[in-house]
């Protein structure tokens, strides 16, 4: 590599789908169509390159993308750069305030402008991606971190003793704000990364306004006080809530907690030195009391190095129903929500049959996608960039695994999260299968697979370590 090799780059585009594309994916809703727009949704990409390698990430406003649609964007955004699909990093931010995952076509209404929306993302992230690369300019780039406790651990034992999805105060969260702080080499803001563990499912069933929740408006915060591009990488959020403020229609509520994170994470980032420097006492200044003058100096820092390594990882499954009675199930659902809404039925009855009918057609999707089979691969994607590493993996992985990733990582500046290049179901500890609960109930896993992923996870960060082009 030569000198001052590392570029890197950023690039937007709106991607908020049209107001008759269906919202949201609310199993209680009893609306299919938004009636407006809180704010708009992104597809943000970050670009970079140190001379060997150029890798691209590409967040999204949105829920859920599948493995297919994954791998389109990947494709798109490839060909736009000219590198490798394997180069490429697609995540979402999990947003359940935007559109439905294009699978969910039980809402009947509104299909053809939601299938019209995802056929199109790939050209909206290429576009992004495009964006960013006309942008490219030599950078430095610096780590850190701090801490918010704005999340709760969602799995909360109601009154009637039943596992919820609420709020439990005891339970366990992931603290951690990520901060990556990337500048251009004459002191531009380019980028700022920030990973935070929390669903973002602030605005719940009866929202009827399009919005990216609280990481849109925490990418809005951050902005607003670096003036850095703003890009979210969701973590370990599987059992991990908003707290007693979420499932609301309060759009308030959105703005106040992405502003709570974003300023802890700009917090951080104002605080990282780019260039680096360090601070000596340069000499005694007499001025009526003697003052001690200090002095900062450069600290040479090793070029910035971008590494990209994929692998699938092997996880257990349980045993799903027969795909056959799967499917009955899914239409005597889907008869019994169309009659009601053909008869007018009151809102009460509406919600419950909708809940059965996603729980139906979530069932069915599992049978089609893991029936008959004892294991699953899910892919792990690790996208290192200077002292940072983006580790990333399909599903929704509960917050203990990505703090024992983090933990045992041989770089200090680590995050890990899901809803990274498909989405695979939740991934829960083996101590919450015996509570049982939303996540567990719907999970095509088995209780080992937290363990197989973490150490998983762990075996190919220490390859990336070992390997010639990686530094810390």
């Amino acid at each position: 590599m030569t000198t001052n090799s590392f570029r890197a780059g950023v690039g937007r585009v709106t991607i908020t789908p049209p107001l008759t594309a269906p919202h949201a994916s609310w199993g209680a809703q009893v609306h299919v169509l938004p009636d407006g727009v809180e704010a708009d949704l992104w597809a943000t990409a970050l670009v970079v390159a140190d001379g060997l390698t150029t890798a691209a990430w590409i967040d999204l406003d949105i829920v859920i993308v599948s493995r297919a649609e994954s791998d389109a964007i990947r494709a798109a955004v490839a060909a736009t750069l000219a590198i490798s699909p394997h180069a490429v990093r697609v995540s979402v931010t999990h947003n359940h305030a935007g559109p439905p995952p294009s699978a969910w076509n039980w809402t009947r209404q509104g299909q053809a402008a939601l299938a019209g929306y995802y056929a199109l993302l790939p050209e909206y992230a290429a576009g992004a991606a495009r964006l960013a690369l006309h942008t490219l300019r030599p950078a430095r780039i610096a780590a850190g971190s701090g801490e918010s406790r704005v999340a709760v651990n969602r799995r909360e034992i109601a009154p009637d003793g039943r596992m919820v999805t609420g709020v439990n105060l005891e339970g366990t969260i992931d603290p951690k704000v990520f901060v990556l702080r990337i500048d251009a080499r004459d002191g531009d803001p380019l980028a700022a990364v920030v990973g935070y563990t929390m669903h973002p499912t602030t605005l719940g069933p009866s929202n009827r306004l399009l919005s990216p929740d609280w990481p849109g408006h925490l990418k809005q915060t951050v902005e607003t006080l670096t003036g850095a591009t703003c890009l979210f990488a969701q973590g370990a959020a599987g059992d991990i809530g908003p707290g007693p403020e979420g499932f609301t229609d309060d759009t308030g509520v959105v703005r106040r907690l992405g502003a709570q994170v974003g300023c802890e994470a700009a917090r951080v980032y104002l605080g990282l030195d780019l260039p680096a420097v360090k601070h000596r006492h340069e000499r005694v200044w007499e001025s009526g009391a003697p003052l001690g003058k200090w002095i900062q100096e450069p600290v040479a820092d090793p070029e910035p190095v971008v590494c990209v390594k994929s692998r699938e990882i092997a996880l257990p499954l349980i045993a799903q129903p027969p795909r056959t009675e799967a499917r009955t199930r899914v239409d005597e659902a889907q008869r019994r929500l169309d009659d009601l809404k053909q008869q007018g039925a009151p809102a009460e009855a509406i919600e419950a049959a909708t809940f059965a009918t996603k729980r139906a057609n979530m069932a069915l999707s599992r049978a089609e996608t893991y029936g008959g089979q004892e294991t699953f691969p899910i892919a792990l994607h690790l996208l290192q960039i200077g002292p940072a590493i983006l580790a990333g993996v399909e599903g929704e992985p509960f917050a203990a695994i990505g703090m024992a990733v983090k933990n045992g990582s041989p770089f200090p500046a680590t995050w890990f999260g899901g809803y990274t290049g498909g989405w695979a179901g939740y991934i829960p500890t083996a101590d919450a299968y015996p509570l049982g609960g939303y996540e567990v109930d719907t999970s095509p896993f088995a209780p080992e697979a937290a363990a197989r992923l973490v150490a998983a996870t762990l075996d190919a960060l220490h390859d990336l370590e070992s390997s010639p082009r990686s530094t810390r």
